[in-house]
């Protein structure tokens, strides 16, 4: 052990000198796990070429993360191998090289390569674009610089005849698969930005866009208008809108960091936005909501279906309180294209420490919330109706605070709270702070529906 540290902080203060380097590392390739079996070593060799040094490059979102990437895009049911490096940089900029590797009886060979001038590779993505039985690979190369904030670009990669093929779709801000028809083939949607007019161009507005692949090459099937005030995009989901829909569900924030949700459905071949009237003089967006108010859509209650939230400020919080997550009630609602939106479920969340429970009936509209983030402790209160019929501040109902394992073992019962929960070291405890009969019983309900917040 004592050896290994010795060895890892050379390695380090070796990196930190000007001229200083070992070969085939970099800052970067430190952070993966040691090549440890054959395969690996073989890979890794082909990646570096005649290069002295390699320098990996990581998907900076995505599911896929590692510069190496394990997957079978030719359909044999072998696994293949595709890889990032950073090739060697010009007087302006470097360029980043996506090699193809297959196992070709029992050996890795290069298949195919491409390279491309940005800075980063913001994702990878593999689907069904085809009938060819591989995953074709879709890369989103990206810079953090550019008018559309990402300012990436999508490219489509398919095994067609013994090779890789590269096909670009075009700028986006953001993307997923989509399977609007069901038939097992992806689609490509991608959501870009608006760009402001240059000295010698006109404005562009923000567009959404569905890509197919029926014929073997990426086609636009159709577009629809994006909200030009999203400037950055926090989250898009494809999945079940309600028994007869499928969509796609976007949730953004403006400059001012308050947000919205798009939801866009293809329908009769024809992609739609809606809420409609998007970037119209009159259009308003049920899902608006402030910055301290970030929730994200997602299926809240596990129901299979995508749930957006539509927020509304708590009765009884002072005005000079700057308000935080669990200052609103959340209308959690499923949305139909032709009927608009029905409501799931209400909840008060609690996103700091990462926790919701929903909202009994007797409660909604009739409930307040006090924070105090230091003791990470949420006191609920009863609002009561005045004589002029206003809402005034009641009797607290209960308290929910979350402790450290340790401090939970020390004095958390003993302190009057039960627990509801525990998530690595935070155990979530409750603590009831009324005697009504009838309002015990609407608590039983929110301990029974506590649950963690989940991506």
């Amino acid at each position: 052990m004592k050896k290994l540290r010795v060895f890892l902080l050379a390695a380090l203060l070796a990196l930190t000198l000007p001229g200083c380097s070992f070969t085939g590392f970099s800052v970067q390739n430190l952070m993966s796990p040691p090549k440890v079996n054959a395969d690996q070593q073989n890979i890794y060799k082909l990646l570096q070429g005649t290069q002295p040094d390699v320098t990996f490059i990581y998907p900076r979102s995505g599911a896929y993360r590692s510069a190496i990437i394990m997957e079978d895009f030719t359909g044999d049911g072998v696994e293949d191998a595709l890889g990032f490096h950073l090739l060697e940089e010009t007087d302006t900029t470097g360029s980043i090289e996506v090699q193809f590797l297959t196992k070709v009886d029992g050996e890795w060979a290069a298949l195919s390569s491409f390279t491309n001038i940005a800075t980063q590779v913001d994702r990878v993505c593999f689907g069904s674009l085809g009938d060819g039985g591989g995953q074709s690979v879709l890369i989103g190369w990206g810079s953090t610089a550019g008018s559309t904030g990402r300012m990436a670009t999508m490219n489509a990669y398919l095994y067609e005849d013994g090779e890789m093929r590269e096909y670009t779709l075009g700028p986006y801000g953001e993307m997923t698969l989509t399977d609007f028809d069901g038939d097992g083939i992806n689609e490509v949607f991608t959501i870009d930005k608006y760009v402001p007019a240059a000295e010698e161009a006109e404005a562009s507005s923000a567009q959404a866009r569905v890509y197919t692949f029926n014929t073997g090459k990426p086609e636009e099937a159709d577009s629809a208008m994006a909200d030009n005030s999203i400037s950055t995009y926090s989250s898009v989901l494809f999945g079940q809108l309600s028994e007869e829909y499928q969509g796609v569900v976007v949730d953004g924030a403006t400059a001012d960091g308050s947000m919205n949700t798009q939801i866009f459905v293809l329908d009769q071949g024809r992609l739609r936005n809606y809420p409609v009237g998007v970037n119209s003089e009159n259009y308003t967006n049920p899902f608006s909501r402030p910055s301290t108010a970030a929730f994200t859509s997602r299926d809240i209650n596990g129901d299979g279906f995508i749930e957006v939230p539509a927020v509304t400020r708590l009765p009884g919080l002072p005005e000079d309180v700057s308000p935080d997550t669990t200052s609103y009630m959340v209308e959690w609602d499923t949305f139909r294209p032709r009927n608009g939106r029905k409501m799931s479920l209400y909840a008060l969340m609690n996103v700091r420490e990462n926790y919701w429970f929903q909202v009994p009936y007797r409660l909604r509209g009739r409930v307040s919330a006090s924070n105090d983030a230091a003791r990470r402790t949420v006191t609920y209160t009863e609002m009561v109706t005045a004589e002029d019929m206003s809402l005034l501040l009641g009797s607290p109902l209960f308290s929910i605070r979350v402790f450290t394992q340790s401090a939970w073992e020390s004095r958390g019962e003993g302190s009057g709270y039960t627990m509801l929960a525990e998530q690595g070291d935070s155990v979530y405890g409750i603590q009831v702070l009324t005697q009504d009969e009838k309002l015990l019983l609407t608590i039983e309900e929110i301990k029974n529906s506590f649950q963690m917040i989940t991506e």
